[in-house]
């Protein structure tokens, strides 16, 4: 390992929307130092990012190889075929390596004393790019001593580039290696890991590692890579993780880059780093970024409001981190008797109340749940979990802000046939703490009971449960009740143990959340459409 990577920044992965900022194409900004430069240095006055980048594209390691490239003025390059030839240049000598060079020296004349990342991508991806992904993936089984032979030539050009993006006094080195996820666990390590491993190698100062996609089974060796820092995927939930990484290593992630920084608000944005900061702030080895390198059409808004609002509410959590810390690993390990003197601390200590339950009561909650869903516990952990987490919410409920003495806007409920009632109880918790007044008809509901509820209050969200797989049945059921009396104008949401997203495709909800915040946030979403709708 080199030198610790630095805790607490704050920053998107790469620079790609960076090319707003100009009138020329992606196709030239590739090839002109200068225009590249001005349109990043543009992009950092509007997104003031703790690790700068120099906007770099997947494929500039294999072309140098010999791989053929298609470049448009609006999308990044693509391979769109092999190399006939492998080749092996010096970086030095490989114009869009010069180019990007020059870029990160700027970076630094410009904005002083902010750490730069040097961007490489990984021997086994570029090799993948070089002779074909699904070539070389067949080869690693029928002919690995041929992909063990390119490997080593792709690595070659990686350190070489590497080395010479260090030589402008870059402070970290970044190595991005997607293709290496769609290796098996068991051969990772062989194709992948010990490569990367001698490529981290070149540099002394803090290094990360970004893998795409479910890395789950791999976090152990790409530990053993040697990476300072891991990047994680906006697939993964960091909580599950967590545990699995030393704190000396750093846990960079992972706001999604598609579905958040491109395709929602700047409000929308801000709201969802708030909950990603809440839970894991209170690290001392978190980083705050995104889960992957947010697409050139990301608006750049965006991206401020995700510097700004992860920032701010960092500097909210900081002074009370380590009680917060202390709260949510005594709620997480069932000690329900510790949790009135803690809450009362951070309390004292000056801590909203809502702090105190998000980031502390109900992280410990959310950790549970995370790892109850990749089987890390067990049901009789989570019920201790949940006393403990009622035993502090009681200490905060009279302090909260409830919503009380209006209409309901939500009617919840637990299906007919299932008894389960801790994750329903948790939803309604969230969203009245966030000022939505729920009404909650318990457990065993039928789907008449749901029916009459929403008619009596005009309601028009309805959040049903389920835990058990017979329960799926019931959701199905209930939806069809509510569209064959002319009721489709109420949403239906659904969630629990036996739901996904393809579940509540084939019942037919309106939408589906994995947890208790992820439900609020999908209801208030709705509630507020519909409100655009109403006054329209």
């Amino acid at each position: 390992m080199g030198a610790a990577f630095p805790a607490g920044l704050v920053f998107p992965i790469n620079a790609l929307p960076a090319c707003q900022t100009v009138e020329q194409g992606i196709d030239t900004l590739c090839h002109d130092a200068e225009l590249k430069a001005q349109a990043v240095l543009r992009y950092y006055q509007q997104a003031p990012a703790d690790l700068l980048f120099c906007f770099s594209d997947i494929a500039i390691q294999a072309e140098a190889m010999g791989a053929r490239l298609a470049y448009s003025p609006a999308s990044l390059p693509v391979v769109v075929a092999p190399a006939p030839n492998v080749l092996l240049p010096r970086a030095a000598q490989v114009g869009r390596m010069g180019v990007n060079a020059q870029v990160l020296a700027r970076l630094d004349s410009q904005f002083p004393g902010r750490l730069r990342a040097a961007m490489v991508y990984g021997p086994f991806t570029v090799a993948g790019q070089v002779a074909g992904e699904q070539e070389v993936l067949r080869s690693t089984v029928e002919r690995p001593e041929l992909v063990h032979a390119l490997l080593e030539k792709t690595l070659a050009l990686a350190l070489d580039y590497a080395r010479l993006l260090l030589e402008t006094g870059a402070e970290v080195l970044w190595v991005s290696d997607p293709l290496a996820s769609l290796l098996p666990p068991i051969g990772f390590w062989e194709f992948a890991g010990q490569y990367l491993a001698r490529l981290l190698e070149v540099h002394a100062g803090p290094t990360a590692l970004h893998i795409c996609g479910d890395t789950s089974p791999i976090i152990g060796p790409m530990l053993q890579t040697g990476a300072d820092g891991l990047s994680l995927d906006q697939c993964l939930d960091l909580l599950a993780l967590e545990d699995a990484l030393p704190p000396e290593v750093a846990i960079i992630g992972n706001l999604d880059p598609v579905e958040v920084l491109e395709l929602t608000s700047p409000e929308d944005v801000a709201a969802q780093t708030n909950e990603l900061v809440e839970v894991m702030g209170l690290l001392p080895n978190f980083c705050l970024s995104s889960g992957c390198a947010p697409p050139p059409t990301a608006p750049l808004a965006n991206i401020a409001s995700f510097l700004e609002a992860g920032r701010a509410r960092w500097r909210q959590l900081a002074p009370h981190a380590q009680g917060l810390r202390d709260l949510a690993a005594t709620v997480h390990a069932g000690q329900r008797g510790k949790v009135p003197a803690l809450v009362s601390g951070l309390l004292e200590a000056g801590a909203s109340p809502l702090l105190v339950l998000n980031s502390g009561l109900m992280r410990a909650i959310r950790k549970g749940s995370a790892r109850y869903e990749v089987k890390q516990c067990h049901l009789p952990e989570i019920l201790l979990m949940v006393d403990a987490f009622h035993q502090g919410f009681q200490q905060l409920e009279g302090r909260l802000g409830l919503a009380v003495d209006r209409p309901p806007q939500v009617v919840l409920g637990t299906v007919k046939g299932d008894v389960h009632e801790i994750g329903k109880n948790l939803v309604r918790i969230v969203l009245e703490t966030q000022g939505v007044k729920v009404l909650d008809l318990g457990v065993n509901v039928e789907g008449r009971r749901f029916l009459e509820a929403c008619q009596k209050q005009g309601v028009r969200v309805l959040g049903l449960s389920a835990f058990t797989t017979g329960a799926r049945r019931e959701l199905k059921k209930v939806i069809q009740l509510f569209r064959e009396t002319g009721m489709e104008e109420v949403a239906v949401v659904v969630g629990g143990a036996a739901v996904n997203q393809q579940v509540a495709a084939s019942v037919g909800a309106d939408g589906y959340a994995r947890d208790a915040l992820a439900a609020a946030r999908l209801v208030k979403g709705i509630l507020a459409r519909q409100g655009r709708a109403g006054r329209g």
